[in-house]
């Protein structure tokens, strides 16, 4: 009876860890999906950062666009002030060149923000794509971790469904329909006996009982959970 407890017992190692695998592989596709989304996330804040740098560098030449045309309004205006006839056209030309000096001075200001910004980002740039490309690394080491360890659970898998069908030619039919019954009415079948307690409920299993267990001549279930005991004698420490 001993031998038939044992294979009920790799039995049920097989299944739970063909269970595990089954809801390994249900989330493999979502885990290597954001592994992917990562990887593109980095390329985009490559991809944000040299665009906005180059956007800052059109704004710039924008307003030295714009700067130039003023420049060329405020010569042209101290070239009138030159030509006027009468008091009422020199005020007006006057006030022209005070606001076209006043809007150079501003524009010359946001130009100069512009630029430092613009060597800031650039400035910056170089250890931007240096540390994306590490962090990229280590994403890319991640996708192919994951996917060896999904090729290394389908081989496993494999080899899991080959043993329990060996288990399932030699167990005893009586032994395996009790198991099943078990195992749909309680998500596992067999459950191991540490220091006269059950592991499946935890409760303590009655000392006459227990010493019937150690015999191993048949199979006992548990008074409370009903569950098949296992017992495997502890190691000394």
């Amino acid at each position: 009876m001993r031998e038939q407890l044992d294979l009920l017992w790799h039995l049920q190692e097989v299944e739970m860890a063909i269970v595990e695998a089954q809801r390994s592989f249900e989330e493999y596709p979502q885990k290597r999906q954001r592994l992917q989304k990562a990887l593109e996330q980095k390329d985009q804040e490559v991809l944000r950062t040299q665009k906005e740098i180059e956007e800052l560098d059109r704004k710039r030449r924008r307003m030295e666009k714009d700067l130039e045309e003023l420049r060329d309004r405020l010569r042209k205006s101290k070239i009138r002030l030159l030509e006027v006839k009468n008091n009422k056209e020199y005020e007006a030309v006057l006030n022209e060149i005070e606001w076209a000096k006043n809007a150079i001075s501003d524009l010359e200001e946001q130009i100069l923000v512009i630029m430092e910004e613009l060597e800031r980002r650039q400035a910056e740039l170089p250890s931007l794509k240096e540390r994306v490309r590490v962090e990229k690394e280590q994403i890319n080491a991640q996708i192919k971790g994951l996917d060896e360890e999904h090729e290394e659970l389908q081989k496993k898998v494999v080899e899991w469904q080959r043993e329990k069908v060996e288990v399932l030619k030699v167990a005893d039919p009586g032994v395996l329909r009790l198991y099943e019954s078990l195992k749909k009415k309680r998500g596992f079948a067999i459950a191991l006996v540490k220091q006269e307690v059950c592991q499946g409920c935890f409760m303590r299993i009655p000392p006459q009982l227990y010493n019937e267990i150690l015999k191993n001549e048949k199979i006992y279930t548990c008074p409370n959970c009903q569950r098949i005991l296992y017992y495997v004698q502890e190691s000394a420490t």
